[in-house]
């Protein structure tokens, strides 16, 4: 497969430009076509003591909303001036996590920044890059909200685990695994089954070397979801990762709780982009 076509989700945020150069140059490096798309929230209306909707609350929350979606645009506009691109502009109305979705689903890769610590700009509360792993289906590539990142996809860090999570991510970024420079594979907390003669990340390291991708492997034991959290972060760091590619594990068929333990505390504290897929 190959990336022709990469979707980024553009908001307001003070983020959004890292974001943007980030989908920009691996549109770039794929000559892929690249889609910045909006989603303007409807008004959420409160009912007063008398049982009618305050016409002035929901005129605010409008305007508020046009003024994030032109701020969306302007950063959008900004970034093909950078990059020299021609990005393709959309903007809905609706459910903003329903609608992201739909869009989501006409990409082979989808880009989306970082969810804020905290949004005290009166927004709805969505987590966007967790709506879009777990629903759309796609790959989608995390970009943190802090730093610089130049290169995307040469020094690669794959977190294997012999999960259908793990293999859909592994195999929807090999586009980028085949052009990257160097990939490790490191496997952690390999389990220990009655798979005969298993070698922690052997297995998928001879299926990517068959793809033409060169692949260090290495394994790690360590204990708690934070803990091996922070054993993918320090690895990058140390290894120069530029990317992390990862399943996202899910706990439980709930929603609110089938993202994983190591999956959130990775999206909540990364540090070099994430390629996630569920």
């Amino acid at each position: 497969m190959q990336l022709r076509e990469i979707a980024v989700y553009a908001d307001a945020s003070e983020a959004m430009a890292t974001c943007l150069d980030t989908a920009a140059a691996l549109a770039s490096t794929h000559q892929a076509h690249l889609v910045a798309f909006h989603i303007k929230g409807r008004p959420v209306a409160f009912a007063d003591m008398s049982g009618t909707m305050s016409a002035d609350l929901i005129e605010l929350q409008e305007e508020y909303a046009r003024q994030e979606a032109e701020k969306a645009q302007a950063a959008v506009r900004a970034a093909e001036q950078r990059s020299g691109l021609t990005i393709e502009w959309r903007m809905a109305e609706g459910d903003v996590a329903g609608t992201a979705l739909l869009y989501a689903r006409y990409a082979d890769l989808v880009v989306v920044s970082q969810a804020p610590i905290d949004d005290n700009r009166g927004a709805p509360a969505i987590d966007m890059p967790e709506t879009l792993v777990m629903g759309s289906g796609r790959p989608v590539l995390i970009v943190p909200r802090y730093g610089k990142f130049p290169t995307v996809g040469q020094q690669v860090l794959v977190a294997w685990k012999r999960t259908r999570e793990a293999t859909r991510a592994v195999h929807e970024a090999l586009p980028i695994l085949e052009r990257a420079k160097s990939v490790r594979v490191v496997e952690f907390n390999p389990a220990t089954d009655e798979v005969a003669q298993h070698i922690p990340g052997a297995d998928i390291a001879a299926h990517l070397a068959r793809h033409g991708v060169k692949v260090e492997v290495s394994s790690m034991t360590v204990s708690g979801d934070i803990e091996v959290g922070d054993a993918m972060l320090s690895t990058a760091a140390d290894q120069g990762t530029d990317l992390l590619v990862m399943g996202a594990y899910g706990h439980s068929r709930l929603r609110e709780f089938a993202f994983g333990g190591v999956s959130r505390h990775l999206l909540r504290h990364m540090t070099v982009p994430v390629l996630m897929s569920h």
